[in-house]
């Protein structure tokens, strides 16, 4: 049984026995847990993304606990994507879990916006339709200003069309959101079911870099968040020395490959990145620029075609990934205090940029990443996601 016919089951589960023939269908199940308000059904989903392949009896043992998920391990947080405020349009992300963030780092091309298809259905770069969340990269035909697309304006450099400003005019928008101040997490097992549908062999669609990650919620970003102090270390920390796991990135010149890596730098001093402590490691896993980074592998191969689910183990002194059941690889963390942090997740969809490179998309209505689920597992703790209800 392949991970698409179990992730895509659950709608036949929830509509009965009505099939749209060339419907995607997908459905998932309340974030209970968080006491949310009930929300009406979300609206039907675009016919143009529709498959009408299901199997109820597996579909049901992964939505009770996915096959995956390591011994003792129960969940403490999840986001199944069934959004709220819904209208004829699609659904909002729930703000009691994510915010918005407008940045402009790694020559990324690209505004951040907080446009949500319920008021933008036909401009979006986020929507929720039948517990599917997507991310939307769009080409706006010309380089515009943040007061005419909607800037994210939370934990940003809005700083006037300067080094790192997010609010210099670009020609892309896209959508970047996180947990930061909301929830952030100390170890554990995370499991996330996603899908690259740009990932399209034939078609050229290179410059889009989609990823999910983590930061230490100390990171420096923009203005101080030390009570308008210079740099202070009590209480904000640069890049890298606030740690980064990468548990997802993609380029989608390569759609075949995923990557997973880590950023981490004891000797980072202040806002400038004195890497000094690049001395202590070989050219081939520190630089003056980035710090320390460790790849996992050299990139691992995926079925750009169907939904998968990658895995993050992450204990103290080691960390695993793995996609669908296999293991991808690991990486010792034992000493290394800055990948041993409580951090929160974040999911963007960059364009261009560093890691994206040269864009050059043929088709802009596929340019963009899907989430099914999201879902936070800690070890020998007391279950707190109502899953499979």
């Amino acid at each position: 049984m392949d991970i698409k016919s179990l992730l895509f089951s659950k709608y036949s589960i929830s509509i009965g026995l009505i099939v749209v023939v060339g419907f995607f269908a997908y459905h998932f199940f309340s974030d209970q847990a968080h006491n949310q308000t009930p929300q009406q059904s979300p609206p039907i989903a675009n016919p143009e993304k529709v498959s009408t392949s299901f199997d109820t009896s597996e579909f049901i043992r992964l939505k009770e606990v996915s096959p995956y998920v390591p011994e003792d391990y129960s969940c403490v947080w999840h986001d199944e994507f069934d959004g709220v405020n819904c209208n004829e349009h699609g659904c909002e992300v729930n703000s009691q879990f994510w915010q918005f963030q407008n940045l402009n780092v790694n020559n990324e091309e690209m505004l951040y916006t907080q446009r949500q298809c319920t008021d933008y259905p036909e401009s979006y770069n986020y929507c929720i339709n039948d517990g599917i969340f997507r991310i939307q990269a769009r080409d706006e035909g010309k380089p515009v200003s943040c007061n005419e697309v909607d800037c994210a304006d939370s934990y940003g450099w809005q700083c006037t069309h300067g080094d790192g400003c997010a609010d210099r005019p670009e020609r892309f928008t896209s959508g970047r959101m996180m947990t930061k101040t909301k929830m952030e997490q100390h170890y554990g097992y995370v499991e996330v079911a996603f899908r690259l549908p740009f990932a399209r062999q034939g078609v050229s669609q290179a410059g889009l870099w989609p990823a999910f990650w983590m930061l230490d919620s100390r990171i420096a970003e923009g203005p101080s968040s030390c009570g308008g102090k210079a740099f202070d270390r009590s209480c904000e920390l640069p890049w890298p020395t606030a740690g980064e796991l990468d548990i997802l990135e993609h380029v989608s010149a390569t759609p075949n490959l995923i990557f997973h890596n880590v950023h981490w730098d004891p000797g980072a001093n202040g806002p400038a990145g004195d890497h000094t402590s690049c001395d202590a490691r070989p050219n081939n896993v520190c630089s003056a620029d980035l710090g320390w980074r460790m790849d996992i592998g050299s990139g691992f191969k995926i079925d750009w075609k169907e939904w998968n689910v990658l895995g993050f183990e992450w204990e103290e002194n080691i960390i695993r990934w793995s996609l669908n059941g296999k293991l991808h690889g690991s990486i010792n963390t034992t000493g290394e205090e800055e990948l041993n942090r409580y951090m929160y997740p974040i999911i963007n969809l960059a364009v261009g940029g560093n890691m994206g490179g040269q864009i050059d998309i043929n088709d802009w209505t596929d340019a963009y990443i899907e989430f099914a689920y999201i879902r936070w597992y800690q070890k020998n703790a007391k279950p707190s996601c109502e899953l499979g209800e």
